[in-house]
């Protein structure tokens, strides 16, 4: 008996993904594209096979008149997105600990308390999430917070504070993480659970329902409609969906004597002073004295108003209520959730008050997540090799400010991005990109329907102004170029060749071919679906005079094209999201970073993505991106090296065009701005330390052998006394060997160790000449062979510190190692004479053999660098450091007094 054949319909598809998704959650081994593959072959034949009757039951489907068979194209799709699931590859963070908390005992939760107590919550939590999460995730989320909560303390210790950081990504599952945290200190025993979200009451309305549907099981739904769910271990809350925590409702449900509660408390409070204030003066009026229970505090956003931005004897109301809750409680535990921490590692981590007690810098552990392969973030949308996710909106349309001399015809004035509160009556029309995005997504509400995802939500985010009065405006012309699109595809988009009767089904049109280039679909399935959707899309404006909340329900698609700001620049999640309209602009790196609504997760629908802005908004997020790469780096590198919190010398290049800020100045009250000047030319730099790692020592000499396979493919070699040299080499060559060279780690700019990296890398990237490289040939007992080229180690004698060796008085080359590649009638000059003469710079290749105490002849590889005097400016770097990172310049500077590397004999 054959099933009759349909297109119109998603149910059928939904059936067969969750039953293919069912057989792939029970596989044990770890899952690849080719077991996507064989499952759904396997399904193909089963329902071609089976009778209708018996494959309801199999599939579980509600109604007969359902079943249908999938299109070859639909199991392509399925094919896509099960493998957008499945498929995912994620490594767990990285973990830095302060020098107190590596003496205490960091095993205590994976070692005993998790074998002793029943797991209760936690085990809920991934019996839930297994709905919506592969394998590998839940996985690493488990293992991830294993590390964090080793690094809280045992509930059933005598009294302890602990004070963490963990770092994700924007909209990249903190919230996730942080959850089954949440359960897992239930399950250890932690007895009162405070999450401190965002400053807007949406942001903490969607935590707290996040947090009843994953922990608590409100009214029976979440992890509610579990099996296992047991009515007498529901987490008691003080908060809900509706309401923030208030003294009376607290009151009502008598939740006041921890010693008899055996069951966890949870409160979920916008971070604003009045709950905070009611939460103290509540807890207060019942223990005069401390709280002898432990006390987990989540605070979300962490680097949004729990900074002290005042001096430290009178801080800042919510920096201080937070440390008034932790001195409350004697067992305490704070960890700060952020995708920004630059302003909590400026925090000043001496910082303490006799009231408050100390402030929140993470002394005890920095833990930063790493994102899922599947993550819909800053490396995909801003990489320079793949702009097909950002839509660069056209100078003619918005400016920063108005000319005042130019004169701009009726009608076509640009769109301003700096404008005031009353801009709202300026404001006649839209750009003529926002309108084309806005028949963007009615394209993507229209492919994702006809890819099977007509119960996701779908919503389009207009970003352009901080004041509420222009969002009002905005919306309203929005509505109106709606309503007339929407009135054009009723009316003519049925017709064979609709574009011909209307200038707006032309325009969509367009937009789709120009937009969605590979997409499966031709225009006119798009345009009947359109035609099918239009009446449902809504436009709703988020701020607080808003009329209309944005909701997205669970028995219906949400369509929403959404108008604001604040509102929904900071934490809260926007359903669905494929097009935004970006126009907002700020100094601040993190405040740019946290308006990102854009990313996150975009399973089957990431490939019609796009994100609208300015070309200067663009090469701001380019240059950002790298900054918080930098960052993540260098909490690798801290981790490798043993490096604590307090060690973390942060220093943060600012953006050299737009003087973009790492973060408010007032967030970084305990930071300073520093012009750092080095002019190259003229002068000589040299690894004097070198790293002493195996895997560092092992890459560089890798390295060196792939740069002489590089430069035995030039034209100009000569051999001068057992050295080989190369003249007019492609900067790409030496500019490779810098960027791949294993350079002790722990002189972050490289002032201390004499090799300031990060002026040199500038210098490679702004200097337009050719090179000349020398290779070495010394007087030790080892060589290094490389194809044809042969030469001896140069002997050198180092001492061994901690974590690299120093070449005895820093001096790598021989004396005027320039004169290699001089006139004969020059050679006799200085060294310095010589830099004076060189056409170009001059790396200095080293194959070394160092001895010294307990050292035998250990290989390694330096490099030297000779500048040519230049008259360019290259010599400025603005960076912000904080406190410990000045301590160390201020060391490395007094070390440097007097001592000079000119290698003269």
């Amino acid at each position: 008996m054959q099933i009759k054949e349909e297109t119109d319909k998603s149910a059928m598809y939904e059936y067969i993904k969750k039953r293919i998704s069912r057989d792939l959650e029970d596989e044990k081994s770890g899952l690849q594209e080719d077991t996507i593959i064989q499952k759904i072959e396997q399904w193909k034949k089963v329902i071609e096979s089976t009778p209708p009757e018996l494959l309801i039951t199999i599939l579980g489907v509600e109604n007969s008149k359902d079943m249908r068979l999938l299109t070859e194209m639909e199991w392509q799709q399925l094919g896509k997105e099960l493998e957008q699931s499945f498929i995912v590859r994620i490594r767990t963070g990285i973990l830095i600990t302060g020098e107190a908390q590596r003496k205490r005992d960091l095993s205590w939760w994976t070692s005993k308390k998790q074998l002793e107590c029943d797991n209760y919550y936690l085990t809920n939590y991934i019996s839930y999430m297994k709905r919506s999460l592969p394998p590998e995730v839940l996985e690493t989320i488990s293992e991830d917070t294993d590390h964090i909560m080793n690094n809280l303390a045992d509930p059933d210790l005598g009294s302890f504070t602990r004070y963490g950081m963990v770092v994700g990504h924007v909209q990249s599952g903190k919230t996730s993480n942080y959850a089954a945290l949440i359960c897992k200190a239930a399950d250890a025993g932690y007895r009162f659970i405070v999450v401190i979200a965002g400053g807007q009451n949406n942001l903490r309305d969607q935590t707290q329902k996040r947090l009843d549907e994953v922990f608590v099981g409100t009214d029976y739904k979440g992890v509610g409609q579990l099996s296992v769910f047991k009515r007498e271990k529901m987490p008691d809350s003080l908060t809900n969906a509706e309401n923030d925590f208030k003294i009376e409702t607290a009151k009502a449900r008598g939740t006041t004597n921890f010693d008899n509660m055996q069951l966890p408390i949870l409160v979920v409070i916008k971070k604003h002073t009045k709950p905070l204030s009611h939460l103290l003066e509540w807890l207060d009026k019942h223990y005069k004295n401390q709280v002898d229970k432990a006390m987990l505090v989540i605070d979300d956003e962490s680097d949004y108003a729990s900074i002290n931005t005042k001096k430290e004897e009178d801080p800042t109301v919510i920096n201080e209520k937070i440390r008034l809750l932790l001195q409350k409680f004697k067992k305490s535990a704070y960890v700060a959730y952020t995708a920004t921490p630059y302003a909590n590692i400026f925090i000043d981590h001496e910082a303490h008050n006799d009231d408050a007690g100390r402030d929140l810098f993470p002394r005890d552990f920095i833990y930063a997540l790493e994102a899922p392969s599947n993550y819909f973030g800053a490396e995909k949308i801003f990489n320079q090799e793949n702009s097909k996710y950002v839509v660069e909106i056209s100078d003619n349309e918005v400016v920063d400010e108005l000319d005042e001399k130019k004169q701009y015809p009726p009608n076509e004035t640009p769109f301003v991005i700096k404008h005031k509160i009353d801009y709202d009556s300026e404001l006649k029309r839209l750009p003529e990109s926002l309108c084309d995005a806005v028949r963007l997504f009615l394209v993507n509400i229209a492919i994702r329907n006809l890819r099977n995802q007509r119960k996701k939500h779908n919503s389009m985010l207009i970003h352009i102004s901080r004041f509420t009065n222009v969002h009002i405006k905005v919306k309203k012309l929005v509505a109106e170029y709606y309503e007339i699109l929407k009135n054009d595809i009723k009316t003519y988009g049925g017709l064979s060749s609709p574009e011909q009767h209307s200038s707006h089904l032309e325009a969509i049109k367009d937009t789709f071919n120009i937009r969605l280039r590979d997409i499966e679909f031709d225009f006119k399935t798009i345009l009947k679906e359109i035609c099918s959707i239009v009446d449902s899309v809504l436009i709703v404006d988020v701020h607080q005079k808003a009329k209309i909340p944005l909701v997205y329900r669970d028995d219906i698609q949400t369509n929403v094209i959404v108008i604001g700001g604040l509102s929904l620049s900071r934490g809260f999640t926007v359903e669905g999201l494929s097009v935004s309209y970006f126009l907002r602009t700020t100094v601040y790196y993190d405040t740019l970073m946290q308006m990102c609504r854009w990313f996150g997760y975009r399973i089957g629908y990431e490939d019609i993505c796009r994100v609208y802005m300015t070309a200067d908004l663009n090469k701001k997020f380019h240059f950002i991106n790298e900054a918080t790469n930098d960052l993540i780096n260098r909490l690798n590198e801290m981790r490798e090296e043993n490096l604590t919190p307090e060690d973390f010398g942060l220093a943060v290049q600012l953006h050299p065009d737009s003087l973009l800020q790492v973060t408010a100045r007032n967030k970084s009250k305990s930071t300073e701005d520093m012009e750092l000047k080095m002019d190259l030319g003229g002068q000589i730099k040299e690894t004097g330390w070198i790293s002493s790692k195996k895997s560092d020592l092992s890459a560089n000499e890798e390295l060196l052998k792939e740069t002489i396979h590089k430069l035995q493919t030039g034209e100009f070699e000569y051999i001068y006394n057992g050295s080989h040299v190369w003249r007019g080499v492609d900067k790409k060559i030496v500019q490779e060997f810098l960027d791949n060279y294993q350079l002790y780690k722990k002189d972050l700019l490289g002032i201390r160790s004499r090799m300031p990296i990060v002026f040199i890398k500038e210098y490679i990237k702004d200097c337009m000449l050719d090179w000349d490289v020398v290779l070495f040939n010394g007087k030790g007992n080892k060589e290094l062979k490389v194809d044809s080229i042969k030469v001896t180690r140069q002997l050198r004698s180092v001492k061994s510190k901690q974590d690299y060796y120093e070449i005895t008085n820093r001096q790598l080359s021989r004396a005027k190692p320039e004169g290699i590649v001089m006139k004969d009638g020059d050679k006799s000059l200085s060294s310095r004479e010589m830099r004076k003469k060189l056409v170009r710079p001059l790396l200095m290749l080293h194959a070394l053999e160092l001895k010294g105490e307990n050292i035998d002849r250990l290989e390694a590889v330096g490099f030297s660098i000779s500048f040519p005097v230049s008259t360019e400016n290259r010599d400025v770097s603005r960076v912000r450091i904080n406190k410990v990172y000045r301590k160390q310049l201020e060391e490395a500077l007094r070390n440097e007094v007097g001592e000079d590397s000119d290698h003269e004999e």
